[in-house]
């Protein structure tokens, strides 16, 4: 890994826009840091249809660079890039620029994205990427698009997430109960945000394991009901008399708020 010293700024070309600037009709620019060329080869393809123009870079110090000489209107970085590691990137790149940095995040990258949203990072996004609600966020990304300033949730439907006395803040990556914070794993996360968005609805083992996990459920695997039991807890929950999660029999499990504040 490449080390850095306390000192480094992103360097600026002579004559460069300053960020205050209002930004030029055309296509997104788009500064990709991906190491996996099959990943970013299918991005570009994916989303050469949503008026994006997209740099990739393989590597942390690579994208350091180009965020002084392109001037990119966005970054979206995987938790792992190579050669400067995630939380640096960030905090080197928020010296020079104010643009929104998503992080893709996947198994075990929790700790890294929880790093890297406190030294400046925007957003988390799922990775594998789903090319749909990215092209939303990237779009609703700049001042003056569709999404008015701010992003949109990477699952649809706004910044936030709420149902009686449960708010899931999608940009900070936090839960709140009560309006107090609850702080959740990554997988504890996505069960929550899945959970929200079918709320009332049975949600089936198999649906929550695809969603979160990303592959099929095993014939036998109780690491579901852990991690709704770990939820339940940090919820002040329970299965005997529940607030908020509901276990269904067989199926699955249901939100329902109705008698949670």
């Amino acid at each position: 890994m490449t080390a850095l010293p306390a000192s480094t700024s992103v360097p600026r070309p002579a004559g460069a826009p300053d960020d205050a600037v209002e930004r030029a009709e055309g296509p997104l620019r788009v500064l990709l840091v991906e190491p996996e060329s099959e990943q970013s080869h299918q991005l570009v393809l994916s989303l050469s249809g949503h008026d994006v123009d997209i740099t990739v870079c393989v590597d942390g110090a690579e994208a350091l660079l180009r965020v002084g000489l392109l001037r990119p209107d966005t970054i979206v970085t995987s938790a792992t890039p190579p050669e400067v590691d995630l939380e640096t990137l960030v905090r080197v790149t928020r010296r020079a620029t104010d643009i929104p940095i998503l992080i893709g995040v996947g198994p075990g990258d929790s700790q890294r994205a929880l790093r890297a949203l406190a030294a400046g990072a925007t957003a988390c996004v799922n990775r594998p990427y789903r090319i749909p609600e990215l092209a939303a966020l990237l779009r609703g990304s700049l001042p003056g698009m569709d999404g008015g300033g701010s992003l949109e949730h990477v699952s649809g439907g706004g910044t936030s997430l709420r149902s009686g006395a449960l708010e899931l803040d999608a940009l900070g990556h936090r839960l709140f109960v009560d309006g107090h914070p609850v702080d959740l794993a990554l997988r504890e996360f996505g069960i929550m945000d899945f959970l929200l968005r079918h709320h009332g609805r049975v949600v089936s083992r198999e649906e929550l394991w695809t969603e979160v996990w990303h592959k099929p459920l095993p014939p036998v695997n109780n690491t579901i009901a852990v991690h709704i039991r770990r939820l339940r807890h940090k919820l002040g929950d329970s299965e005997a008399r529940p607030r908020f999660i509901h276990t269904v029999r067989g199926i699955g499990y249901r939100l329902d708020t109705a008698n949670g504040g």
